[in-house]
């Protein structure tokens, strides 16, 4: 294992339909062995669990993504999310919200919680609010 994290592993991805399963046997193994290597484990859907070398997260991607165009996340990023690995990428964001389906970890990043969740249209109700104009 700490030879994929230091030299060509991006992520491993591991799902069970098993909820409970992934949360209170295989989570806290993964855990502890991604310590013991400089990675880290997170969670994008809550049957499937993510495996990360260190320093490689959403918010990492979209803080490079923002310096690259020159944008000031903290001045000038919408962030929207639901998910756990979602959570750094709302707390660096300038407005950081979160679908009303989110994880516990996703809402307490967020600057705001919606009531609409991502299937019920959120995403644009955020964009409306946030300061993109309607399309009618």
């Amino acid at each position: 294992i700490e030879s994929l994290t230091k030299h060509s592993m991006h992520k491993i991805l591991l799902m069970d339909n098993d909820v409970d399963k992934l949360n209170t046997l295989v989570r806290p193994q993964l855990e502890t062995l991604a310590q013991g290597c400089g990675a880290t484990v997170t969670q994008a859907l809550p049957t499937m669990l993510e495996w990360l070398p260190e320093g490689c997260s959403k918010a990492k991607g979209v803080s490079e993504l923002c310096k690259a165009l020159g944008i000031d996340p903290a001045t000038q990023l919408l962030a929207l999310g639901d998910a756990e690995n979602d959570a750094g990428m709302l707390k660096m964001a300038a407005i950081g919200v979160s679908m009303g389906n989110g994880s516990p970890m996703a809402k307490e990043a967020s600057d705001f919680v919606l009531e609409e969740t991502n299937n019920e249209g959120g995403a644009g109700v955020a964009m409306e609010v946030f300061g993109f104009p309607s399309s009618q």
